[in-house]
């Protein structure tokens, strides 16, 4: 008899759970810079990660943050989306996004954005978001970004 494999689960975590992998992804070609902020640990911070089993597979944080054009719009921001190399292509980060949409709707958002990495913008615009503003270097990664929005 075959063992079935393990469903992605995604959930709640610690902050202590989510720097490894993003330091492994997000900051790989940077060695030694964090992949953390001071709204980590702010009350209303959330994080979530993705499981295949008992395997943390992929990670997302977010908060409550005015996009900058839209102040007076209800808004999360989220960060630091990981994914684990072994396991990107397979629907690990689309399952982690129709958490972070699902919750903001539940919130009241009217908006959700992000900086996103200009290598990713193909998979948010999948998901519905629009790409907006001139890019931009990230002063901490050194990678090309845009800001991604999604109206709710």
């Amino acid at each position: 008899m075959s063992e079935v494999p393990p469903r992605l689960e995604v959930r709640d975590v610690a902050l202590e759970a989510t720097i490894d992998l993003r330091t492994r992804v997000l900051r790989n070609h940077v060695p030694g810079t964090p992949a953390t902020t001071s709204r980590d640990e702010l009350h209303g911070t959330w994080h979530l990660g993705a499981f295949l089993g008992d395997r943390l597979v992929g990670v997302v944080s977010g908060f409550a943050e005015d996009v900058p054009e839209h102040r007076a719009v209800p808004a999360q921001r989220f960060r630091f989306m990981a994914v684990d190399p072994s396991e990107q292509g397979r629907g690990v980060g689309a399952a982690l996004m129709r958490e972070v949409i699902a919750r903001a709707r539940a919130r009241g958002d009217r908006l959700l954005w992000a900086n996103g990495r200009d290598s990713a913008l193909a998979f948010y615009e999948r998901l519905g978001f629009e790409v907006v503003g001139d890019g931009f270097t990230d002063s901490t990664s050194k990678l090309p970004h845009h800001v991604v929005i999604l109206a709710l």
